[in-house]
């Protein structure tokens, strides 16, 4: 890398990737950030932004040609786009996904059908177009329960958990009418401890970071929809043989969508009979405080600052996401009822404990807020620190107990289940 092509394009500018953007700048790079809406924090914060939409690839060429900077990479954290990545990549030579890698990691289908053909663990899928796609696998699987989604979409938008049969045919509707091309896969639900996983990948080396047990205790309230609640690191497997399993498996998931420089992502349950399986992989940094705050605090790395190495084309400093402590760190969502959001109580004796890290609430006064069916409705997040789970655990119910929200004249929690 040259001293004149210094400068990190990022694709968003939303909270998601403001971290990104504040890492580059402590790294002495220079920032650049694209986003459609005028208004996203990160165009602010950049060294040189501008508000365009970064999927209109043509405008995206056109600004970064017009620019007198020569940049050095392109990357995201949060974004659902190794596609854009992929042909912003290829066009300036900059480390970025293949278009192959692109197109595996936002098709779950193709995705799926990828990690069978590497001989890697999943659960029994198929695409499927109507009820009756949906009663002939769920037969023949003779499985409890089966999960309905989108084959191109992220942050759980149309993804439902059926039960019934008679579930069935709204659900396809559902999940349809919520992706992009209105192609389905129907997968098997299989019960077990899940997991979220970050690796980077560089220069033959993959490290896998980011690791953490998800929580969907206490969220049956959200039925068909399947809501995560957050995690907890470290994950009680860690330091056994499951984590080498796991880490194994998700190195190779990474491996077969072609991630060769960069980061993946893993969904991966824990099956009682099967052992760990591969639920999806996305080819790009986490959004919301999994890299951000959570392995941060945790660990003590900042393995955003690996990525972006790696995207700059420099030799990337693998010492670094070795930890340098074990902290125990809990993040719960906020999930009030629907209505016209009046007011939210953040009492003092909670939020300026030393424990809690983060209390953020992403709605203000006069917002409606909706019925909650994805990730993107949550009303908010508290990240907590502590010694032991046990320590966590209560200040997490403190938080359900003392943030408040009126509500349409009403005063409720954010705890899931109210």
């Amino acid at each position: 890398m040259t001293e004149k092509s210094h400068t990190l394009l990022v694709l968003g500018g939303s909270t998601d990737q403001l971290f990104m953007i504040r890492t580059a700048r402590e790294m002495g790079l220079h920032t650049a950030c694209l986003d459609g809406n005028p208004a996203a924090p990160g165009l602010a914060a950049a060294h040189l932004s501008a508000p365009i939409d970064f999927s209109d690839l043509p405008a995206v060429f056109q600004w970064i040609d017009r620019q007198e900077k020569i940049f050095g990479g392109v990357s995201t954290m949060g974004s659902d786009v190794p596609h854009l990545l992929a042909a912003i990549g290829a066009r300036y030579g900059w480390r970025a996904p293949t278009a192959e890698t692109g197109r595996l990691a936002t098709d779950k289908l193709a995705m799926k059908e990828c990690f069978v053909a590497h001989g890697l663990p999943v659960p029994r899928f198929s695409a499927v177009e109507s009820g009756a796609d949906v009663r002939r696998c769920w037969s023949e699987w003779g499985c409890q329960r089966v999960i309905i989604k989108p084959i191109d979409r992220a942050g759980s938008r149309g993804v439902l958990l059926v039960n019934d049969d008679q579930d069935i045919d709204q659900a396809v509707a559902h999940a349809a009418g919520q992706g992009l091309s209105g192609r389905l896969i129907l997968e098997e639900f299989v019960p077990g401890p899940q997991i979220s996983t970050e690796t980077v990948i560089g220069n033959g080396q993959a490290h896998t970071p980011g690791f953490a047990d998800r929580v969907y205790e206490g969220m049956e309230s959200f039925h068909p929809q399947i809501m995560e609640n957050g995690g907890w690191l470290p994950a009680l497997c860690q330091g056994q043989e499951l984590e080498e399993q796991v880490v194994g498996l998700v190195e190779k998931a990474a491996a077969a969508l072609g991630v060769n420089n960069g980061a993946a992502k893993g969904d991966v349950v824990v099956c009682p009979q099967r052992g760990p399986m591969m639920i999806e992989m996305a080819a790009r940094l986490s959004g919301g405080d999994f890299s951000e705050g959570l392995v941060p605090l945790s660990t003590g790395v900042n393995y955003v600052r690996t990525v972006i190495e790696i995207a700059m084309g420099m030799d990337p400093d693998w010492k670094a996401l070795e930890p340098r402590q074990n902290q125990v760190v809990a993040n719960r969502y906020f999930f009030p009822c629907a209505g016209t959001l009046e007011e939210v109580d953040l009492p003092r004796e909670f939020v300026d404990r030393e424990e809690v890290v983060k209390v953020v609430i992403s709605y203000q006064a006069g917002d409606v807020i909706p019925v909650i069916r994805s990730h993107g409705d949550r009303a908010g997040v508290m990240v907590i620190v502590g010694d032991s789970r046990g320590q966590v655990q209560d200040l997490v119910d403190l938080g359900y107990e003392k943030v408040r929200f009126k509500i349409d004249g009403r005063w409720v929690t954010g705890k899931p289940q109210q």
